[in-house]
């Protein structure tokens, strides 16, 4: 027996080097490919265990993942740091990769922005990743092995390096409505805005959920804008008598760093004037054990339905509103946000339960209350069982003057304090 044994280490012994040995010239020259900078004082076992994770990691960000050489470059940099503290490597190895599951993290973003794939395919990458699929009731699911990293904010550089890459595979008229991929992209606009709501909800404390808004805004430094028609946020299933909710998008103007992207109201969020919360569609929609959304239409009911009616919605091209740093030629909101694909089921009963007003310069009975945050705080002072007429008053100002300066500009404008009288 211990022949048999003295043998058997003599003929596998030698094969069992040579593997080792063939492992890693093969790590070797995977480290030159790369270009992998390790310490001159590191050990053999540490080189060898640090390259083979790298290799692993790689390979399936490459055939898993399927992100190009360019990201898998950017991956490598950032990482790079780690090697000089070999006491924190292996962990440093795991966050990191951690991060490439996570939509949106800084590692991810990285990659995403650096990748020299062309627009379309990263959008589909993206898409691809995260698992969205359009289920029977035209409702985009996501059942993939990513999700959106909790740190996402809303003004994030992942958004809006996205939304650059929306308007370079989607340019003219036509829009989202080209193919299948503009379909999908449109429905993942509402996806995009519950993790904005998730965000601030549980990021920021206050009374309301404007109060954590306009936290987040303060403590990130970025200008909220008011001034967009939110004709499209105030459905109503009966006659309209006056505006329920108002717009608020992120940021005012454009803050982004960079020359080639702009993040000029490109998050949306709807706040019901009374109570200042959001009204957005997420929380109407319930979800399933296995994470899917019910999207059957015949499950809501009639107040969960106004919800979904009067929702947020993330904008990929850039809201005029009354700003002034777009071009006349610039209709990039129309043909990506407004001239959509088809919403989903349960939104399109829902927009025919509940219709938008026809905005005042057409004749219409709508016009925005609030394009000022002293506007909200004016028309809040009124007893609601007198905001229908001053608000036919405001009305006739507006389509008198051909402007909507919001109520507290009216106010001004009129020289009178209220329009209404305490009983």
């Amino acid at each position: 027996m211990k022949n048999k044994l003295a043998k058997f280490h003599l003929i596998a012994l030698p094969t069992i080097l040579a593997g080792i040995v063939g492992h890693f010239s093969s790590l070797t020259k995977f480290q030159r490919a790369y270009q992998i900078e390790l310490p001159a004082d590191w050990g053999f076992w540490l080189r060898f265990s640090t390259l083979s994770v790298l290799k692993k990691q790689l390979r399936f960000l490459q055939k898993h993942d399927h992100w190009d050489q360019a990201a898998l470059k950017i991956y490598l940099k950032q990482i790079q740091p780690a090697f000089v503290k070999q006491v924190s490597v292996f962990q440093r190895l795991a966050e990191s990769f951690e991060q490439t599951q996570q939509v949106g993290s800084e590692v991810y973003t990285q990659m995403y922005v650096g990748s020299q794939l062309k627009a379309k395919k990263k959008l589909r990458l993206v898409l691809r990743q995260l698992g969205a699929v359009v289920d029977d009731h035209g409702f985009l699911q996501l059942l993939g092995t990513h999700e959106f990293a909790r740190n996402l904010v809303p003004h994030a550089v992942f958004y809006t390096a996205f939304r650059a890459d929306v308007w370079q595979a989607y340019p003219g008229k036509a829009g989202l409505n080209r193919d299948a991929l503009g379909q999908r992209l449109h429905l993942f606009r509402s996806w995009i805005d519950l993790q904005n709501i998730r965000y601030i909800r549980q990021n920021y404390t206050g009374s309301t959920d404007f109060a954590k808004l306009q936290k987040y805004a303060t403590t990130a430094k970025i200008p909220l804008d008011l001034t967009t028609s939110a004709a499209f946020h105030n459905r109503s299933a009966q006659v309209f008598r006056y505006p329920q909710n108002m717009k608020v998008q992120i940021s005012a103007a454009n803050t982004a760093a960079s020359s080639n992207f702009n993040n000029a109201r490109m998050a949306e969020f709807i706040i019901d004037l009374d109570t200042r919360n959001f009204v957005s569609e997420w929380d109407a929609y319930c979800f399933e054990s296995d994470g899917r959304v019910d999207s059957d239409p015949q499950h809501y009911s009639k107040k969960q339905l106004y919800q979904i009616a009067n929702t947020e919605s993330f904008n990929y091209g850039i809201p005029k509103g009354q700003q002034h740093d777009l071009p006349a030629k610039d209709h990039t909101h129309y043909y990506l946000d407004v001239k959509h694909p088809f919403d989903p089921q349960v939104r399109q009963l829902a927009t025919q339960a509940f219709r938008s007003p026809q905005v005042v310069t057409i004749g219409g009975p709508y016009a925005d209350l609030i394009k000022r945050l002293p506007d909200l705080v004016s028309w809040q002072k009124i007893p609601v069982s007198q905001r229908n007429a001053v608000y036919q008053e405001y009305l006739r100002f507006c389509a008198k003057t051909g402007s909507v300066p919001g109520y507290g500009g009216f106010l001004e404008q009129v020289s009178v304090k209220y329009l209404w009288v305490e009983v």
